[in-house]
């Protein structure tokens, strides 16, 4: 089960998109957010969605206006509708004002949710930022354990967990236990036999040069 959210402006194409190449299904909510007051070019975006999504059978957009003038207030609307949302959140911020996207950004921070996130141009031309789902949460739930793996696999990859447990002085099962959810959040991958090393969102965080082989 999932649960999709928007933030709109004046272009709809991005949304269905993400709804088409995420394979969107009947019974998984669709929240769009918006600036207020809606304008008809907002107005038009949004009634496009909402025709797409009757056309392929999928559940009709909800459609939050938030007042910008008040941050603090649209932060809290928009986290307490968001927590509403069963499973895990499939956000697109590619459409909408700056505020809005700040706002929808700082409002999933405070929900600390798992999330997958994508941004892009509207029209769907230029690059398009992907944030894998686990990689946000282990951003803001970090341990300093954690931290030292990373670090560690940045300094040598290709290091084993027994490797990894003797340069920390910690527990082989403490070391397994927290690459496993290194490996889980998608900043650890393994290879050959149990070889590990960061993946590119894993040095991203290690805050290390240079770009190490992805793999899983």
């Amino acid at each position: 089960m999932r649960s999709f959210v928007f933030t709109l402006g004046f272009h709809e194409d991005f949304a269905i998109r993400r709804l088409t190449s995420k394979a969107a299904q009947k019974g998984e909510p669709i929240l769009v957010f918006t600036a207020k007051p809606a304008v008809g070019a907002v107005q038009k975006a949004y009634n496009s969605l909402r025709e797409f999504c009757r056309r392929v059978d999928l559940e009709e957009p909800s459609l939050t206006e938030l007042d910008l003038s008040d941050g603090p207030r649209a932060l809290v609307e928009a986290r307490n509708l968001m927590g509403q949302l069963s499973g895990l959140l499939v956000v697109d911020v590619s459409g909408g004002v700056r505020a809005l996207v700040v706002v929808t950004m700082l409002a999933l921070l405070a929900l600390g949710r798992d999330y997958e996130l994508y941004a892009a141009s509207e029209t769907g031309t230029g690059f398009e930022l992907h944030l894998p789902a686990g990689v946000a949460k282990a951003l803001s739930r970090l341990s300093e354990e954690k931290r030292l793996i990373l670090a560690e696999l940045a300094k040598s990859p290709g290091l084993t967990v027994e490797g990894l447990a003797k340069r920390l002085k910690r527990a082989p099962k403490t070391v397994r236990n927290h690459v496993a959810e290194l490996k889980k959040a998608g900043l650890v991958a393994a290879r050959g036999r149990g070889e590990l090393e960061l993946t590119s969102w894993g040095r991203a965080v290690a805050g290390a040069p240079g770009r190490e082989r992805e793999s899983g």
